[in-house]
């Protein structure tokens, strides 16, 4: 994988994100751009690219939030496990694929979110809802098709590993 080609990816979903966020919302949430860049990177990369990608894409989201220090790497650290995990079970081109990634990507971080939420409440009426991270992720999830299949027509400039990984006999 080309890292100057992910930290452009990085720096673009970033901007985008905190850019367009406070123009897309549908009842208070925005779709979550980044998580898109990590379920792109974790179904093309090979693991040890994708697990650093996702994790370092979760460490540039918390710079760019008010979020404690490690959040998002966190949370995004964990999808990109369990996207490279499903690299047998998936095919990397369809719609219905990126659809069930995103999905599943955006449940586990909002649990986290929701989790350490519940954990170290926030200021009053600063605080996350359930419905709200729900709705973000049913949002993410339907432009996860059309943002990660124009992303897979530019996979030539990441350099991904254009053979399936193969599973390896310790992980």
């Amino acid at each position: 994988m080309r890292w100057l080609a992910w930290f452009i990816l990085a720096y673009v979903a970033l901007g985008l994100q905190v850019g367009l966020a406070p123009h897309l919302r549908y009842h208070g949430a925005a779709p979550n751009l980044v998580l898109l860049a990590v379920v792109y990177v974790g179904i093309n990369a090979p693991r040890d690219a994708a697990l650093l990608g996702g994790f370092c894409l979760g460490v540039v989201q918390d710079l760019a939030t008010q979020q404690p220090p490690g959040l998002f790497a966190l949370a995004y650290g964990l999808v990109a496990m369990i996207l490279v995990g499903s690299h047998h079970l998936t095919s990397r081109e369809h719609p219905l694929t990126h659809f069930a990634l995103a999905l599943v990507g955006g449940l586990v971080t909002a649990a986290v979110l929701l989790i350490h939420g519940w954990i170290h409440p926030p200021a009053p009426g600063a605080g996350l809802s359930v419905g709200t991270e729900f709705t973000r992720v049913l949002y993410t999830a339907l432009l996860a098709p059309v943002v990660i299949g124009v992303l897979q027509r530019a996979k030539k400039f990441f350099a991904f590993d254009s053979q399936r990984r193969k599973a390896r006999p310790w992980g």
